[in-house]
């Protein structure tokens, strides 16, 4: 997958809605809270990420389509927590090959929050 700021933005964004509206159709107090962190973690990053990368580029976001929200099921949550891992590194390796050396630290830290974030997932 070739990534660009809007590409970047539009699955940055999809995560965060995502998360937020699993958070808010669990029927379980450890997958709430946890899916709360991950959906309030994906909307700063997101920010700081987006930002960072028009100053890197030297340009501003344009609008951009986000992939359609799925209910919740049993899984979701750990898919998503899987799929934001996967992201992050290809956010990494974009970060890398175009020369973003922060967007690189941020995606780690990204990865490591989400990874933590899912083994508090199989607490519920």
């Amino acid at each position: 997958m070739d990534l660009s700021l809007e590409s970047i933005a539009a699955k940055l964004t999809y995560f965060e809605l995502q998360a937020h509206l699993l958070h808010w159709q669990t029927f379980g107090g450890f997958e709430h809270a946890a899916l709360g962190d991950m959906y309030e973690l994906l909307f700063s990053i997101k920010d700081e990420i987006v930002e960072k990368i028009m100053g890197y580029q030297g340009k501003r976001v344009k609008s951009f389509k986000i992939e359609p929200l799925k209910d919740y099921s049993l899984e979701a949550s750990t898919v998503l927590a899987s799929q934001v891992i996967e992201f992050a590194k290809q956010l990494q390796d974009f970060g890398k090959i175009s020369n973003m050396p922060d967007i690189e630290n941020i995606s780690q830290s990204l990865s490591g929050s989400i990874a933590k974030i899912k083994y508090r997932l199989t607490l519920t």
